[in-house]
């Protein structure tokens, strides 16, 4: 219980990881079998072949474009279908790559990629697609793959923000592309990226993953991160650090008395203490980072990604009976709009995000109430001034750009605290109706 004052996030990094992480740092092992360990592991959790440990998502969408001769052809400009909403860093990442982003919308409350969308923005020269499991939903895979398939192009999930959710296929068993009646995303398309950060379901500290059944992609894959020079472990400490820190300040007994009152003083300054630093700068990347190519992973990285796959399915379920908890209780709050999920997506609740046409002013009401929130680092690509040669409209996107706010959700929480949040909610957008 956090005493009517409520934490946007919960890292799922925890002492023990701290322990080994320290271990790991002071006397370094040898990286390769341990890297090797955890890559096999994560495959057989996912369910495919091969799984290749990157130092970044962005890093392994460039791979994995790069494994399918995407962007290569001097003679044409090769295209790949982006949602709108979605990091800044992916249509970059796309741009370095040599491909055109080409932006389609997604759905309102789904916030995921809309299938026809999809379709209508596939020209002669689109040879991929980017389907994003955005906020820890599955897209729906069974129209986006048959799609795909029937126009000859590539799917690369991005899981970025889903590891370990599922789909339930609807196509017939044995049908192509089905992936099974109830696989994990990441299994489904030809090929899929997954990011370990400090804030996201499961973390190894740093670093990313490429899971696929294509053996020439696996081997691409990984041929590129032999050849690079192993991260220093430097950066591996500091996150260490930071996610214990992180830890200790969003935990019930402390929060209330530390970092809420931290946040409570940077929104009447105009700053926001936790997303600011978390942040970076958001650019083109006109070139591939240096830095790329010399972060190969290290054992202290897969050591702490073993201990947390053990755990990830279970902090997966406190999600989600959170987020099902949200999902019928702030239903039918006036002015909110609470979020829908495709047909057979099973959400591991990595955001609840709902939409309100005051989002700012209910924002900052939440927080009086003490639940503290936040609009994300998602944009409306579609139409960001980093990419103005790829603008194409996406009006979903953008209104969800500027309704959308996080409600916390993660494991933590218990049920005074979703009580609490509820209240909060349904209280706050009383006022907003009445002031309106």
């Amino acid at each position: 219980m956090y005493f009517g004052r409520i934490p946007r996030f919960s890292p799922s990094f925890s002492l023990k990881d701290a322990v080994t992480s320290a271990r790991l740092i002071a006397r370094p092992p040898e990286d390769a079998p341990k890297v090797h360990e955890f890559e096999q592991a994560f495959a057989r959790f996912i369910g495919v072949k091969h799984a290749v440990m990157t130092p970044s998502a962005r890093y392994a969408c460039y791979l994995i474009l790069k494994a399918y001769g995407i962007g290569d052809a001097p003679d044409r400009a090769d295209e790949v279908v982006i949602p709108g909403l979605t990091y800044f860093a992916i249509p970059s990442i796309a741009v370095t790559a040599g491909v055109r982003p080409v932006f389609a919308d997604v759905g309102l409350r789904t916030h995921v990629l809309d299938p026809a969308a999809f379709e209508a923005a596939i020209t002669p020269r689109t040879r991929a697609v980017i389907p994003t499991h955005l906020y820890g939903t599955p897209c729906d895979l069974d129209a986006i793959g048959t799609i795909a398939r029937k126009h000859g192009i590539k799917v690369i999930e991005d899981c970025a923000q889903s590891t370990g959710a599922r789909y339930r296929s609807k196509l017939p068993p044995g049908s192509p592309g089905a992936g099974g009646t109830d696989h994990r995303v990441g299994s489904f398309g030809d090929a899929a990226y997954y990011t370990f950060g400090l804030t996201k379901n499961m973390t190894t500290l740093t670093g990313a993953m490429v899971t696929t059944n294509d053996d020439t992609v696996a081997d691409s894959v990984r041929k590129a991160i032999d050849a690079s020079t192993p991260a220093a472990l430097t950066r591996a400490r500091k996150e260490a650090v930071t996610g214990l820190a992180m830890k200790l300040a969003t935990h019930p007994f402390v929060y209330p008395l530390t970092l809420h009152p931290v946040i409570v003083i940077g929104n009447k300054l105009g700053k926001d203490p936790i997303h600011e630093p978390f942040g970076e700068a958001e650019v083109l990347y006109e070139e591939l980072p240096k830095s790329f190519l010399s972060n190969r992973p290290r054992a202290v990285q897969a050591a702490v990604g073993l201990q947390q796959l053990a755990r990830v399915d279970g902090l997966n379920a406190s999600r989600a009976k959170n987020g099902r908890f949200l999902d019928e209780h702030l239903a039918f709050v006036p002015g909110l709009i609470v979020p829908e999920y495709p047909e057979g997506a099973e959400p591991i609740y990595m955001s609840f995000v709902v939409h309100h046409s005051r989002r700012d002013d209910l924002c900052a009401l939440l927080r009086k109430r003490g639940v503290d929130t936040t609009t994300g680092y998602m944009n409306d690509c579609s139409d960001h001034p980093l990419f103005p040669e790829f603008r194409r409209p996406c009006p979903n996107a953008a209104t969800i750009k500027r309704e959308q706010l996080h409600i916390p959700v993660h494991p933590s929480l218990d049920a005074r605290d979703l009580s609490h949040m509820v209240e909060a909610v349904r209280s706050a957008c009383l006022e907003l109706g009445r002031s309106a």
